[in-house]
């Protein structure tokens, strides 16, 4: 496999996630490389060869503390790094650390998806609600093509009720909201990342407190990351039984359509990431009344 720049922005990320886990080190905030970091941490003892990204996981009240930490210490001391979605128009649920000085597909810094994990409590009805709220977002922003909700009142008030200008990012603010009350961590709770499954390819279940505590240490390149502690369970979950087992050929290809240097400052940058967003908003709010429409109606 050949990609160019490919090494470059792994070593970038590499960067990145060292003064991460060094901050989060001298602040005493919790982490874990989750998802593909982890299984590259497996596999390998560090990337997966054609992999472009890197995943860390924050429980929301320790998120805070990074967050805090990023803007106070880390952005000042590498001012090429920004903090990526403050410079959407709307919040986002979570945040992603970018280096500025490579680009992937000519338009958006490199990042870090710094992963809020939710606590919650171990009840069906609150398990329930966790992914009634997740699968309402990922139909609203077109992750899943259907709807799948037990509490209808949900789709009634954030899809059927006001005007449909900027309802995606209305109801991401409440979505937004709900998450950020989840930061008690509690043994008796079980834990999953802020989008639970919707990014996977299989139905991801919640971990509960021992598949992933006490954390240990896992190699990762030259380093070595806090992660979960049982990453047999942690990984079949998100991949399956046969995770070890890299995928065909033809599957091996960065997210990434290209990566190469930036060409434009840093100011600009963040101009123009606040420019793609809302002009995705605006197109966003233009077709929802579309899939509102198309609503199976036994769902409503």
């Amino acid at each position: 496999m050949d990609f160019k720049y490919l090494k470059e922005t792994q070593a970038a990320l590499l960067e990145m996630a060292k003064i991460i886990d060094q901050k989060c080190r001298e602040h005493n905030i919790t982490y874990w490389i989750c998802t593909g970091t982890v299984l590259g941490a497996v596999r390998n003892k560090g990337f997966i060869q054609w992999d472009d990204d890197l995943d860390m996981c924050f429980p929301v009240a320790e998120y805070r503390k990074l967050l805090k930490v990023l803007k106070e210490e880390v952005l000042i001391e590498h001012p090429h790094y920004i903090l990526y979605n403050e410079n959407r128009p709307f919040p986002h649920y979570s945040e992603y650390l970018a280096d500025t000085r490579i680009m992937s597909d000519h338009l958006y810094p490199i990042k870090i998806d710094l992963v809020k994990v939710k606590s919650i409590p171990n009840t069906p009805e609150a398990i329930q609600n966790d992914v009634d709220r997740v699968n309402l977002y990922a139909y609203i922003f077109g992750k899943k093509k259907k709807v799948k909700i037990e509490n209808k009142a949900l789709i009634k008030e954030h899809l059927l009720t006001g005007s449909f200008l900027f309802k995606r990012e209305r109801y991401l603010k409440n979505f937004i909201s709900y998450v950020d009350e989840l930061d008690v961590m509690d043994e008796n709770h079980v834990y999953e990342n802020i989008y639970n499954d919707i990014f996977f390819s299989r139905e991801v279940k919640p971990y509960n407190y021992t598949d992933l505590f006490p954390l240990q240490e896992l190699e990762f390149e030259d380093t070595k990351f806090f992660a979960p502690r049982d990453t047999k369970t942690y990984l079949s979950n998100l991949y399956g039984e046969n995770f070890i087992i890299p995928p065909p050929e033809d599957k091996r290809k960065p997210y990434s359509k290209s990566l190469g240097p930036a060409k434009i400052p840093v100011f600009l940058t963040k101009k123009l990431l606040w420019t793609l967003y809302a002009l995705k908003a605006i197109k966003g709010s233009f077709t929802l009344p579309t899939k509102i429409k198309n609503l199976d109606k036994n769902t409503i």
